[in-house]
């Protein structure tokens, strides 16, 4: 899978490359530059006389700044370096690199001894080079001013690794960032601009290769990855010719309630179109109506209830028929009460397969937590940021400014996968491992979208995944279904029920993809 970094672990792979292998960093800043410049001269084809100007600090995200001008100037572009530090600070490769531009008669000019507004409005692409993945401290003063003007002025931004004023590791923001079109992030990604805030300012991202060989990453301890559309093809499920509706599993679901049945169509069906073969559905009676006219292919079992939500009793009435499931989820839609909650531990200590905890059964289990502790199999729980807020108490700008961090330490601390919903979700294992799920899109803000997401992750592990894996596959088919219903439907008109059935579309990529 596709690593993902955090601006440490890089700078150790950039070392280990150069101490184990002998590649020397000066030659990973030329390769970066190459890359750099392939990007630049791609955007400003077909413009007339174009002018681009480099916004370079004084670090190594400089140095690669300044390389990418001499090869600009190589092929002809009318390329200028602002420079935003003294140049008798700059050390190292960065160093050598502005000697060389200096010694190729390059205009290079201080930030304060320019216009830089008309500077800026004048050009045709300003190429942030400011600092890189090893910026820890608050943007301030004359860096603050220069970011500021890039983002009010500039015509088009690619940013050099990422965007200046981004931390590497969690992608807050640093008082200021640049706001890039297009992030050329170097060797591996970096966390900073694959979940929020950073992606937001880091704009389309692109990885430029810059030669590193595949063991620069062994014994990393590097536990962050995405999925790319074939590694994601890979994970899903085989589909043997030779088989029956046993081969694929049976799914056991808990959900809807009398004001919410809709809950238990959604998910039951999303379930089937992951491709369970077997999908119970046990419901109380007002659910078991709907469902009945909804979703004629779910099996179901009507169980006792108690003022229109699920009590101990169901549980009871089908305790012995769940020894058949291969999977369980429960809570879109069974609504909040004493006796609901009652139900949901009982269900934990009780169900021997995997489970996905979902909606109303988190808010029962934030009631006390350590109920997790009392799992037979294992569990994935599927928060969306205000549901951790409860389930961890911690307020929800905390869980925002680190999504990762915060889904790591709730798996590690109960044993349970965490899905954490976002703008870019976070599957975090037990083990250590994260995933950061890059499909998606705002069609997905829609009541329902959550039941969709569960179903799919059940459907994925009743046909054998482990729930890391269907967690991580589930994230991102539902993704993908939602960005193919807010093409087609735009991002205002999706509904679950629009996600639900490009599911189907989604996994026929994938297939394609793996060559089936």
């Amino acid at each position: 899978m596709m690593k993902v970094v955090s601006g440490e672990q890089m700078r150790r792979i950039e070392a280990a490359v150069a101490e184990k292998i002998g590649l020397p960093t000066l030659l990973m800043m030329e390769n970066a530059a190459i890359r750099l410049s392939e990007y630049c001269l791609a955007y400003i084809k077909g413009i007339v006389k174009p002018k681009v100007i480099i916004l370079a600090g004084g670090g190594g995200n400089g140095g690669d700044g300044f390389a990418l001008a001499r090869h600009l100037r190589l092929k002809g572009v009318d390329v200028r370096i602002i420079l935003a530090v003294d140049p008798s600070t700059i050390r190292g490769d960065a160093l050598i690199n502005l000697k060389i531009a200096e010694s190729m008669g390059l205009p290079i000019t201080g930030a304060d001894s320019i216009n830089l507004r008309e500077t800026l409005e004048s050009c045709d692409l300003a190429v942030d080079a400011l600092f890189g993945a090893g910026l820890n401290r608050r943007i301030e003063g004359g860096y603050e001013r220069i970011i500021d003007m890039v983002n009010s002025y500039a015509p088009y931004v690619i940013a050099v690794d990422i965007p200046s004023g981004i931390i590497a590791d969690t992608g807050a923001v640093l008082g200021t960032a640049v706001r890039a079109d297009l992030t050329v992030t170097l060797g591996f990604p970096k966390i900073g601009i694959m979940i929020y805030p950073g992606a937001e300012y880091a704009g389309r991202v692109e990885i430029a290769d810059i030669s590193l060989p595949d063991i620069s990453v062994s014994g990393m301890g590097i536990e962050t990855c995405a999925l790319t559309d074939n590694e994601a093809a890979e994970l899903l499920p085989s589909r043997p010719r030779r088989s029956n509706k046993g081969t694929f599993g049976r799914v056991y679901a808990f959900a809807g309630s009398e004001s919410m049945p809709g809950a238990a169509v959604l998910s039951a069906a999303a379930a089937y179109k992951a491709g369970a073969g077997y999908v119970c559905v046990c419901v109380i009676p007002p659910v078991a109506r709907v469902l009945h006219y909804s979703l004629r292919e779910a099996v179901t079992r009507i169980l006792p209830e108690s003022g229109g939500y699920y009590c101990r009793e169901s549980l009871e009435s089908i305790a012995d028929e769940l020894n058949q499931a291969d999977a369980v989820y429960a809570g879109p839609g069974i609504g909040r009460s004493p006796r609901v909650s009652e139900f949901v531990f009982k269900l934990i200590e009780t169900v021997q397969a995997p489970i996905v905890l979902d909606a109303d059964a988190l808010n029962a289990v934030s009631e006390d937590v350590s109920i997790l502790k009392k799992l037979k199999a294992p569990c994935v729980v599927t928060p969306h940021p205000g549901e951790m807020s409860r389930l961890t108490g911690l307020p929800v700008k905390d869980i925002l400014a680190d999504t990762i961090g915060a889904a790591a330490e709730f798996a590690r601390e109960f044993g349970a996968v965490v899905l954490l919903k976002d703008a870019r979700t976070i599957v975090a294992s037990p083990d250590g491992r994260n995933y950061v799920n890059t499909t998606g899109s705002p069609a997905l803000a829609k009541a329902g979208s959550g039941d969709v997401l569960t179903g799919v992750i059940a459907g994925l592990m009743a046909q054998g995944l482990d729930p890391y894996a269907a967690a991580m596959l589930g994230a991102y088919i539902h993704g993908k279904a939602g960005e193919s219903a807010g093409a087609e439907l735009s991002n205002y008109g999706v509904s679950a029920s629009d996600v639900l059935n490009r599911i189907p579309l989604t996994l026929k990529a994938c297939e394609n993809a793996r060559g089936e």
